[in-house]
């Protein structure tokens, strides 16, 4: 209730200020002293207040009584021409900024005013410009340009290193790194080219990689060292070179590949380092691509540095290959009697070498023989021969043992039978006869004699006993367990000697 009575008392307030304003416009006073004759018109830039007595009565509307009685045209408006009863609003782009124009001012370059009646003009806002008077409204400052302060005739061009891209702007934005612009009034950067570079903002060129570097993309901050195994000896690159076979890089940023040490190869584009020569080869200069090949009959051995010559096989020992890292010892039966064979040498007939690794070959043994040169080992002679010679070089050389002697090795002179055996010819070892036997050097057998024939009786005898006694309990056993008195002698003479136990 109370919010409804406040907005109707507001509401007749403002109904009653309306009908007072209209009533002092449109009303007429009376001239109740008559019309006025002598009136002066109204100079330009006033005019006559038709609601005023001293200027109504006149007879001839835009004169007043006096000329003092002339109201001047208000800021903002202007009266070109005199006798007026009104004054007409300043055009767009025009202003009167005192009482009394008979003609509006245009505004100047970088100011505007875009409504009738204005008193003064606006500058044109920041980013924007008027390069004409008497103008309604600003330009947009042009992508590439900018403007900084209120009421300017003109933009300003974006700096090098500096670019705008929108209209209207109040400033530039710099360049970032990895990018350049060497124009003014630009509404872009450039991009840095491969092998250039810019690690600062708002330039106007990139600078050149040095040597040793290089930079990739377009649009470097920067640009980046070689790596290990390349090198770039040209400023403003885009990229290294990988060192060539023979050289190597172990550091990065570097201008210039160095060659592979003595000893050492690389063999492939791009070597961090060289490697060693492996075992087999050997390196005796600088820059190779590749190990040279130990020859045949020589060796290296695998080194942490690689060697710079080989070493020839020692006496023994042989290589028929290039490439080795050692050398193969002589199997039995073959020898190299010097340094650095390529083969071992097979021993000749009548000659053994019995190990490996030897140098020179030997006569075969005593009771020994070999028949042809090669690898072979010297061979025995047969159970039963003997050869007291050296070197031997047929089987032949071995001979047979007499009768009544016997070789036990072919390598000694035959030995005499014993008394006690019997040797024929070719034995080895003598026929012992047994102690109930004798030799028979003759028939070169054993014969028996009387005392064998006895002990063999009794043993038979012996044997004949046991036999039956065995006989007699087994069967005695069994009746036993069948439940049968053991009735049955011991013998069939019919006479009880023994009925058991």
């Amino acid at each position: 209730m109370v919010n409804f009575s406040l907005q109707s008392v507001y509401g007749i307030a403002l109904l009653l200020i309306y009908l007072k304003i209209n009533l002092s416009v449109t009303g007429y006073p009376s001239c109740d002293s008559g019309i006025i004759e002598n009136c002066t018109s109204c100079d330009p830039g006033t005019y006559a207040n038709e609601s005023g007595v001293d200027c109504y009565c006149c007879q001839v509307f835009g004169q007043c009584k006096i000329d003092s009685l002339c109201v001047p045209c208000a800021r903002g408006y202007y009266n070109p021409a005199s006798q007026k009863t009104s004054c007409v609003a300043c055009e767009k782009g025009h202003y009167a900024n005192v009482t009394g124009k008979q003609e509006c001012d245009g505004c100047e370059a970088g100011y505007i005013t875009n409504k009738t009646g204005s008193f003064e003009c606006q500058p044109c806002a920041e980013g924007e410009f008027q390069n004409k008077t008497k103008q309604s409204s600003c330009n947009k400052c042009d992508p590439g340009g900018y403007q900084n302060r209120t009421g300017q005739e003109e933009c300003l061009r974006c700096d090098t290193g500096h670019f705008s891209n929108h209209p209207a702007s109040t400033g530039c934005t710099a360049c970032t790194e990895g990018e350049y612009q060497n124009i003014t009034g630009q509404t872009n950067c450039l991009k840095c080219s491969p092998g250039y570079f810019q690690d600062q903002k708002a330039q106007a060129e990139c600078s050149m990689c040095k040597i040793g570097t290089f930079s990739k993309d377009e649009g470097s901050p920067k640009c980046e060292d070689c790596p290990k195994g390349e090198f770039q000896n040209v400023t403003g690159q885009s990229s290294c070179d990988k060192c060539h076979p023979g050289s190597y890089q172990n550091a990065t940023g570097k201008s210039l590949c160095e060659p592979c040490q003595i000893t050492h190869y690389c063999k492939i584009f791009g070597c961090h380092d060289c490697k060693p020569c492996p075992a087999g080869t050997y390196g005796n200069q600088t820059g190779l691509v590749d190990c040279l090949a130990c020859p045949a009959g020589s060796y290296s051995p695998s080194t942490p540095s690689g060697v710079t010559q080989c070493t020839e096989c020692p006496n023994g020992h042989h290589n028929d290959k290039k490439n080795q890292s050692s050398c193969v010892t002589c199997d039995s039966g073959t020898v190299c009697n010097k340094t650095g064979c390529i083969n071992c040498d097979p021993c000749p007939e009548g000659e053994e070498a019995d190990g490996r690794g030897l140098s020179e070959c030997a006569k075969c043994q005593p009771g020994t023989y070999k028949t042809a040169a090669g690898p072979s080992l010297c061979q025995e002679c047969p159970d039963g021969t003997y050869n007291t010679n050296s070197g031997s070089q047929t089987k032949q050389d071995c001979l047979l043992c007499p009768e009544d002697k016997f070789c036990p090795s072919s390598g000694d002179n035959p030995q005499p039978c014993p008394a006690s055996a019997y040797c024929p010819a070719g034995s080895s070892d003598p026929e012992f006869c047994n102690t109930l036997l004798k030799p028979n050097k003759i028939k070169m057998n054993c014969e028996v004699t009387s005392s064998f024939i006895v002990v063999m009786s009794v043993i038979g005898i012996v044997v004949l006993v046991i036999g039956v006694f065995v006989t007699y309990r087994v069967r005695r056993y069994y009746r036993l367990r069948a439940g049968q008195p053991d009735r049955e002698p011991l013998t069939k003479s019919g006479t009880h000697v023994y009925t058991g136990l």
